[in-house]
């Protein structure tokens, strides 16, 4: 996946509750809930590709030539498990 997907399939959610969660190659499922005290509050490309992704109380950086999927489920009281 490109970090422009990703990029697009993320920036709608800020400021959405949900839980986000991206199936990584070789990795499994790697996922983080946004909600009301832990909002999504960007997400940049940087100049070497990778995906800067910005929360209230972090941040993470990702690598998007390992994502295989990206899943939202706006439903914060239940867990979507194992959505794909």
């Amino acid at each position: 996946m490109t970090g422009d997907t990703i990029s697009e399939l993320l920036k709608p959610l800020v400021g959405k509750s949900g839980t986000i969660f991206m199936v990584v190659h070789q990795t499994g499922q790697v996922g983080f809930t946004t909600a009301e005290n832990k909002k999504l509050t960007g997400v940049e490309i940087m100049p070497d590709g990778l995906v800067r992704i910005e929360r209230e109380n972090g941040w993470a950086v990702i690598d998007p030539g390992g994502v295989v999927a990206v899943v939202w489920s706006g439903d914060t009281d239940h867990s979507p498990g194992q959505f794909l």
